[in-house]
């Protein structure tokens, strides 16, 4: 269970139950429990749909439901998001790179990274129809994964928690992240999922090589990047599919 809440602390604003002595060594066993956390925030975002349903019109419902995930997981990915293109925008040397991603400030590059980012989803989520609860589950689940894959056999471009992840993350770890993934968007999209899941593997892999030749190596920004920009693909792909 300290796994489990370690993942929860990691990527959402959940803060509870606080542990002052809580290891770093956690990190690499809660990778297990991403694509649980990816659900838990699935399902509270297929609620608060149920209860928009019946006073919001499709479009108002996708703008509220996609800033309760931005809520929930404290906007922290989408940081990741703007700090990644603010630093890959601005090219140059890696070291030059890297300081830019350091900056709190957010660019232009990063900017419109979001707001693009943002607008792909609100009118993702907007125009699935009926079905719209199972891109709600299963997009935060794959996201989540998408993470998990990444920081595999990865190299950390720089200290910090993204590199705490990489250090302590092993096979076992993304063996039972890949299964439960597996059982959860089986279950929820049935065979669109398995070929969701080889999307996001496929889309994480070219990440991966892409930020060790630009990079290095993963950063934290780049986690957020890549689970942001997984999950917001699926739910375009979704969105077309439901067409």
């Amino acid at each position: 269970m300290s796994c489990f809440f370690a993942a929860l602390q990691f990527l959402t604003l959940f803060p509870w139950p606080r542990r002052a002595d809580r290891s770093a060594v956690e990190l690499g066993p809660a990778a297990i429990f991403f694509p649980v956390i990816g659900f838990l925030l699935g399902l509270i975002l297929v609620l608060v749909n149920m209860l928009l349903e019946p006073f919001a019109s499709p479009a108002l419902s996708s703008v509220a439901l996609v800033a309760v995930l931005a809520l929930l997981t404290r906007g922290l990915h989408l940081d990741g998001v703007g700090d990644t293109f603010d630093g890959l925008g601005a090219g140059g040397e890696r070291e030059r790179m890297l300081n830019i991603m350091d900056d709190s400030h957010t660019g232009a590059f990063g900017v419109i990274a979001i707001v693009l980012l943002l607008f792909f989803k609100i009118h993702a989520i907007g125009s699935i129809g009926d079905e719209r609860w199972r891109a709600l589950l299963a997009a935060p689940i794959l996201g989540r994964w998408a993470m998990v894959l990444l920081g595999y056999g990865s190299q950390a471009a720089k200290p910090g928690l993204g590199s705490t992840l990489i250090d302590h993350l092993e096979t076992k770890h993304v063996v039972f992240a890949t299964f439960i993934t597996l059982i959860l968007v089986a279950a929820i999209l049935h065979g669109t999922g398995i070929a969701m899941m080889a999307w996001v593997a496929i889309f994480t892999l070219a990440s991966k090589i892409y930020f060790h030749r630009r990079l290095g190596g993963v950063t934290g920004d780049t986690f957020g990047a890549v689970g942001e920009l997984s999950e917001t693909s699926v739910m375009v792909f979704l969105a077309l599919g439901s067409r």
